[in-house]
């Protein structure tokens, strides 16, 4: 390898211009005289500041050559072993240092030899072995067409691979062309002159496979159909490659259209194809199958029907063809709903069976129910009777204390081995309702009973129910927790007879059962902005106890409230409720007697109740959308239940054994999530584990 260093004589030639221009035509003889090379006589350009020579070489050795453009332009040149030969030049014209070495480029190229530049530095070498250098790219080559670099070539409408088999004859077989797939470029190894002519032509190739777009619209055919047809027919065939990039073809529901994009021949050639496959049916109709998620398929399919008949659909016109009019049925056993139309029309009812099918936000309703009642009650009497012989005289009313024991007592006194009058003295003491206490004597001259009735009864109610329900919007949903109490509603006797000949009859009661209970009905109504209306009826009925065994039937109290509220998602309000306060006397006595001061008392009877009566009820319903949401709300209920049956265990004392009190499963997980899922400043029943 040979290295020659033209830095000294440019040294030299830089200090000033005509020491330069003296040096350089010393140094040009010099070479001359070296290499046997004929020059022309060296003329400075007047006013240039610059030096220029006329340089002809005739069969002069490379080598040579290469010594004498290194020192003429300061260029350190290695030559490859491989570079030998002469070289001939002809030149007319005096050349500035950058021109003479544009010209030993030319040259090089000419004799299948180049010059691979890096920094200062060129090497010389075969053709052919440039591409194993450190090429430089284009970007840092200016002006220099003979240079060996390597260009890359982005491609944004064709595909590379394509293009490169045609542009493999254009590139010599001493450079290099492959293609880069992950940024689909090209990338080339060769003198700039022929880089930038390859780029000129993959830039025209890149434009041939520019992509446009049409919109087809449909008038018979359904879009997605066609769609479904056009990719079968273009996709592509492995054994035959691929000649042009794949059309990309969409439906579009909205405008029944086919939107096709790719090259000119292939939407031309796509749209005379879809034109003839729009084409009307022999029998104008269609039937779909729409599998629905949410909604319930009877419902939507009365939608759709009276859809039909407010379009005028519902019925074949008189003179029309014979085509199958528009219908829907519901299948409930799959939750469809069947569409025979068409397709104009199917397309309408299915957008709205879309606009139909949506998740429903869900309501929880919760209600609490207190009612506290308080009932005094004093009573306070005498009542006496005495029978002699001769006459008979007392102070007591009817069903009293002493009614219900006096007659037994006497009875039984006249028949004292009369069992019955024994039993019926029994039942009398039974019936008194009150604590009483008397003095008597009987089987004298003279009889008597007194009885002295104190009573004084205290009774309080605190009633607490929390009935709760889940539902959907614009949905009623209804719970009862209660008994169904039977009713006689009417009695009727049949004749009939046996089987010796007798009549006999048989009466029978109609019996009517009633719920008797905690009511409460709702359907909720969400509006914007989350509020909602609420159409509540409430209803808390239940036996009077005494009444159970009446031969009448039972009485029942009914509280009932019916009316429509608007509140806020998670806002308690009071439907309603009522407060009484109850007072009744009694004072029952024997006229004149009864008003006598002091004696009067022992022929009256007083008593004194109070009775209070506090019933509220309250509602809260909270907007559920999501199942994050309605997860924490079951998580809620689930633990409060847990909670219990822990406190009911703790509390069995010995009569049981703590396994044999079943607990709920923990459910902490759950209602961590549900506690996340809430606002910092929501104070939620549970939240809090309370």
């Amino acid at each position: 390898m040979i290295l020659f260093n033209g830095r000294d004589n440019n040294k030299i030639i830089s200090r000033k211009i005509i020491f330069r221009r003296t040096m350089g035509r010393l140094l040009l003889a010099a070479l001359i005289s070296m290499s046997g090379t004929s020059f022309a006589q060296v003329q400075a350009v007047e006013g240039q500041g610059e030096m220029r020579w006329s340089v002809n070489f005739n069969d002069t050795d490379i080598q040579d050559v290469i010594k004498s453009i290194a020192g003429l332009t300061g260029k350190t040149i290695i030559i490859d072993p491989k570079v030998r030969g002469p070289i001939k030049v002809i030149n007319t014209r005096p050349l500035n240092a950058k021109e003479l070495y544009e010209l030993f480029l030319a040259s090089l190229d000419v004799h299948g030899f180049t010059a691979v530049e890096s920094g200062n530095i060129v090497r010389v070498v075969m053709n052919r072995d440039a591409r194993q250098f450190a090429i430089p790219t284009e970007n840092n080559i200016k002006d220099r067409d003979d240079l060996y670099i390597t260009q890359v070539i982005p491609l944004k409408n064709t595909s590379a691979a394509k293009i490169l088999a045609a542009l493999r004859p254009l590139v010599p077989q001493y450079g290099h062309l492959t293609t880069y797939e992950p940024s689909n470029a090209l990338i080339i190894t060769d003198t700039r002159a022929n880089a930038a002519r390859i780029s000129e032509l993959v830039v025209q190739l890149d434009k041939i496979g520019i992509t446009h777009t049409d919109v087809i619209p449909l008038r018979y055919a359904n879009a997605a159909d066609v769609v479904a047809m056009l990719t079968q027919l273009e996709k592509p065939d492995p054994n035959r490659g691929m000649t042009t990039a794949p059309p990309v073809i969409v439906a579009d529901k909205r405008t029944n259209a086919v939107v096709v994009s790719g090259d000119d021949l292939t939407r031309q050639r796509l749209k005379f194809l879809i034109n003839d496959l729009d084409r009307p049916q022999s029998k104008n109709s269609n039937v779909r199958v729409y599998y629905l998620k949410y909604a319930k398929a009877e419902d939507v399919a009365k939608v759709l029907s009276a859809m039909l008949q407010s379009l005028g659909q519902g019925k074949q016109a008189e003179g029309a063809p014979n085509v199958a009019q528009p219908a829907v049925q519901a299948d409930e056993a799959t939750n469809s709903v069947l569409i025979t139309a068409d397709v104009d029309t199917m397309d309408t009812l299915l957008s709205i069976v879309d606009s139909l099918d949506i998740r429903r936000a869900q309501v929880l309703v919760e209600a609490i129910i207190v009612e506290i009642t308080g009932n005094n009650a004093k009573e306070i009497g005498v009542e006496w009777m005495y029978q002699s012989d001769d006459a008979g005289f007392g102070g007591f009313t009817s069903g009293s204390a002493l009614g219900s024991v006096a007659a037994p007592a006497l009875n039984m006194l006249e028949n004292p081995d009369d069992t019955t009058a024994l039993a019926a003295l029994a039942s009398g003491i039974n019936s008194v309702s009150a604590p009483v206490f008397g003095v008597g004597r009987l089987g004298s001259k003279v009889d008597f009973l007194s009885v002295l009735k104190l009573l004084q009864t205290t009774e309080s109610t605190n009633i607490l129910s929390t009935p709760s329900l889940l539902t959907t919007d614009n949905t009623e949903a209804s719970i009862l927790v209660g008994q169904q109490v039977p009713f006689v509603t009417g009695s009727y006797t049949s004749a009939n007879t046996s089987t010796t000949g007798n009549s006999f009859s048989s009466p029978f009661n109609t019996v009517n059962r009633e719920d008797v209970g905690i009511k409460l009905q709702v359907t909720p109504h969400i509006n914007e902005g989350d509020s909602l209306v609420l159409d509540i009826e409430q209803e808390i009925s239940s036996v009077i106890g005494n009444t159970q065994s009446s031969p009448n039937g039972p009485t029942t109290s009914k509280r009932e409230i019916k009316t429509q509220i608007l509140a806020g998602d998670g806002q308690t309000v009071v439907l309603g409720g009522l407060i009484e306060d109850q007072v009744n006397k009694g004072d029952q006595r024997v006229p004149v007697l009864g008003s006598i001061p002091i004696l009067g008392h022992l022929f009256r009877t007083q008593s004194a109740t109070k009775r209070k009566t506090n019933l509220l009820i309250f509602l809260k319903a909270t907007i559920i959308r999501d199942d994050r949401v309605l997860v924490g709300a079951t998580a809620e209920k689930y633990q409060m239940i847990r909670e219990q049956q822990i406190e009911t265990r703790r509390s069995n004392g010995l009569l049981l054994n703590n396994r044999d009190v079943p607990v709920l499963p923990a459910w902490e997980e759950q209602i961590e999530r549900y506690r996340q899922s809430l606002p910092a400043d929501t104070n939620a029943p549970g939240a809090n584990g309370e």
